[in-house]
């Protein structure tokens, strides 16, 4: 992956040295670089990334420096889980790579299991268990309280599913 692969090439850099002052590097693995070439993107993930699921994300909210990365996702859907309007930049970004928004905005603070309707999760479920959806990112503010919340629900439902379908086969 690109990432691992600038990770690298941060640690190659640290042991070259500078040629003869016309801006060209020499590293100790013989290889030379002009600096004025174009560095490679570094790809930035969302605070509190991290997968789910095959197919299924978790972040807290993208900012425009973590695009790069979303777009090494080929996201179809983006679940958001806050009541705000999406900014402009991300609905820009969505637009540009064909991402369907999803919005269940869920209120409350630190205590949302007073404030969400059933519905909203049902629902929101819905969006998530969809293949057609994935891959998909859900998201709040900081990739906390409501998102770890919806996680919870998710992996409650999906697993009660494998569950009890695994004892009616008696396996």
């Amino acid at each position: 992956m690109k990432l691992d692969m600038a990770l690298k090439e941060m640690g190659r850099q640290s042991e070259s040295y500078s040629g003869g002052g016309d801006g060209e590097i020499l590293d100790v693995y013989g290889s030379s670089s002009s600096s004025s070439e174009e560095e490679e993107e570094l790809f930035v993930p969302p605070l509190n990334f991290a997968m789910v699921d095959v197919g299924v994300f978790r972040s807290g909210f993208p900012d425009v420096a973590n695009f790069g990365f979303l777009e090494t996702l080929k996201l179809r859907s983006i679940l958001y889980l806050c009541p705000e309007p999406y900014p402009e930049a991300n609905m820009g970004f969505l637009e540009e790579n064909g991402i369907r928004l999803f919005q269940f905005g869920m209120e409350g603070g630190k205590e949302p299991f007073v404030s969400i309707p059933d519905d909203t999760i049902r629902e929101a479920l819905k969006v998530v268990l969809d293949v057609r959806n994935h891959p998909l990112l859900i998201h709040c503010k900081r990739g906390k309280v409501h998102t770890q919340l919806f996680i919870f629900s998710f992996n409650t439902f999906f697993y009660s599913l494998f569950y009890f379908s695994s004892i009616g086969q008696g396996v």
